[in-house]
């Protein structure tokens, strides 16, 4: 599946055009006098691996000897964004040397013939653009060593031309996660470049109110998806590092980087990578602890069990880990009320589908699907629907009782639709190896429903004869699953399944799945899942 070039908006073809281009032109190129450093150092064996045309970015490599593929086909838009957000200059930079400084001067002129120093709707993107202008001007010192006038003339003009475009134009996405992005290079351009008064005064004015907007009083984006979170904490790192020591957005800035590492904290499995809730990607566990490292939090408070504004819940004993989405359905989020993700251990067990492949707008609807989660599903159909203003309200508590920590939680997005409410309790005993799971649905007869449990594409999985017990084999050890008593009669199946990975590869899996159909009292199901001796 190859990255698809999104069609042209009127206001895009204006943007292409040559008035377009002659009023960004206008003026003399603006001159560097100041410069930032990127928080992150570069790896000189991943600028060798370059050198010999193998670009390996969000996890995907693609090999082009000759000449850099700058939109390879097969590759999802992460690698898209990294490729033209120029962050590898870094790279070059720790392996140094005249040839490493020609290299990144080479690369960026191919790019400009590309056809990519006029507007273009993958390469010019916000946040690309504000990846891009952010590289140029912390390794502008590594570029420009050496440099003809000729590529020191384009570059500046180039360079004044991106950040004149991106003040222009982020007015109209101030209500995306992308503008953190976006103003990290509006920000950085503003302090840096000789005209950039007007555009650092601009970037700070939306910054603050994005923060506002847009991060939880928890720390979370708004969006519910952890992955975003991680993104955002990791421009406000980069922004934190190019400010002045006396500048008044400091404060602002280290409030939020603070909860935001707090709540990264809560949303990590065993493995050290995040939960994939929303349709949120996990990362590694190296990238996101270069993130906290670089924040200079010294975080030894306890994990927090509860993210109450973003509703997410965490169960935490001896190896395990649990996550549970417990927030109202908004305008960005999936359809997984109630699901949850397990860890044992390094192990990942019950998982969720996860992020979409390339922009992929059938991949988007499929994954955000409650039946993509391991939830409970009425009729296959979804917990909650914005086009139908069918939004899912939740109420969660939380207790301890006799050897056991206890979330309870209940959603009401099947109401309107089958007068049905959904209950579901997780009991964790205080070992870590034994999950009691509740789930109740009070309806009348008749109502058919399944509650699906993904798995890591790691599990081995099967049913017993009996067809009564769901045997799972983690790297670590055996676990089973089966029904401990129920109201209604109930089947046990395992179907096929997919893990989304980061990059967008998508792996074939399994889930293990009850079958059932309400009847007058609704229907009640316990189950458990607990480590065996196997």
């Amino acid at each position: 599946m190859s990255a698809k070039l999104p069609s042209l908006k009127l206001s895009e073809y204006f943007y292409k055009s040559n008035l377009y281009n002659f009023c960004l032109n206008y003026g003399q190129p603006e001159n560097l006098f100041h410069i930032t450093i990127d928080p992150w150092e570069g790896e000189g064996h991943l600028a060798d691996a370059i050198f010999q045309g193998r670009y390996n970015f969000a996890g995907e490599e693609i090999h082009a000897p000759h000449k850099p593929l700058w939109e390879p086909n097969g590759v999802g838009p992460w690698w898209i964004a990294e490729m033209h957000g120029f962050s590898w200059l870094r790279h070059f930079k720790a392996r140094e040397g005249r040839t490493s400084r020609q290299y990144a001067r080479s690369l960026i002129t191919d790019w400009i013939k590309s056809g990519n120093n006029k507007y273009n709707p993958v390469s010019w993107k916000i946040d690309i653009l504000g990846k891009r202008i952010s590289a140029w001007i912390s390794y502008s010192d590594m570029i420009k060593e050496d440099a003809d006038s000729k590529f020191l003339e384009n570059f500046y003009k180039l360079l004044t031309f991106q950040a004149k475009h991106l003040s222009r134009i982020i007015k109209k996405h101030t209500e995306g996660p992308e503008v953190f992005t976006a103003l990290r290079g509006l920000l950085i351009s503003g302090i840096c470049l000789s005209g950039g008064n007007k555009r650092y005064n601009q970037a700070k004015n939306i910054l603050v109110s994005a923060l506002n907007n847009q991060i939880l009083n928890d720390g979370c984006h708004v969006s519910k998806q952890p992955s975003i979170t991680l993104d955002i904490l990791t421009d406000l790192i980069w922004i934190k590092n190019a400010l002045n020591e006396n500048d008044t957005l400091l404060e602002i800035i280290d409030n939020n980087i603070t909860k935001i590492s707090h709540a990264i904290r809560s949303l990590r499995l065993g493995d050290g990578t995040l939960v994939r809730i929303n349709g949120g990607r996990s990362y590694s566990r190296d990238a996101i602890d270069k993130v906290l490292e670089k924040t200079g939090i010294k975080l030894r408070s306890r994990i927090s069990s509860s993210l109450t504004t973003s509703g997410y819940e965490r169960l935490a004993s001896g190896r395990s880990i649990i996550i549970m989405d417990c927030s109202h359905k908004n305008k960005y989020g999936s359809n997984g009320a109630l699901s949850f993700e397990m860890s044992i251990g390094r192990d990942r067990l019950i998982v969720n589908c996860g992020p979409t492949p390339n922009n992929d707008i059938t991949w988007q609807k499929a994954l955000a699907s409650s039946a993509a989660h391991s939830c409970l599903v009425i009729n296959n159909t979804n917990s909650s629907s914005i086009n139908n203003k069918r939004e899912t309200k939740i109420n969660v508590s939380r207790e301890v009782t006799s050897g056991f920590e206890i979330i309870s939680a209940s959603h009401n997005g099947y109401e309107s639709l089958y007068s049905a409410i959904h209950k579901r309790a997780l009991k964790l005993d205080s070992r870590g190896t034994l999950l009691k799971g509740e789930d109740n649905i009070i309806a009348g007869p008749g109502i058919k429903f399944k509650i699906h449990f993904h798995l890591h594409h790691k599990i081995n999985v099967r049913l017993t004869r009996n067809k009564e017990r769901i045997l799972l084999l983690l790297p670590s050890g055996g676990w089973e699953f089966f029904i401990l008593k129920n109201n209604t009669a109930l089947s046990l199946s395992i179907d096929k399944s997919i893990y989304v990975e980061d990059n967008g590869r998508i792996k074939n899996t399994s889930q293990f799945i009850i079958n059932g159909e309400t009847i007058n009292s609704g229907a009640q199901i316990e189950w458990c899942l607990s480590k065996t001796s196997l």
